[in-house]
């Protein structure tokens, strides 16, 4: 399984997230489930989700750019 990078489209100074998962709706929904500021991660119209090995998070943690890492409770 790739890591994906979700970050808004509009900020580019904005948190951005690295999350290890089976596919890019895998990894957006993991966000949007678990990071209130990026609760609407799903929308594809606000928020971009590529393959990264830039951050390279295990399983169990959403890494944060601004933040450090973050548990994934819900999944």
């Amino acid at each position: 399984m790739p890591h994906y990078h979700i970050q808004r489209k509009d900020d580019a100074v904005a948190d951005s997230y690295w999350v290890f998962a089976a596919s890019p709706s895998e990894a957006r929904r993991l966000v949007t489930l678990n990071v209130l500021a990026a609760a609407d991660a799903e929308d594809e119209t606000k928020f971009l989700c590529d393959v990264s090995s830039q951050k390279t998070p295990p399983s169990l943690l959403i890494y944060r750019r601004l933040n450090g890492p973050l548990d994934i409770i819900n999944r």
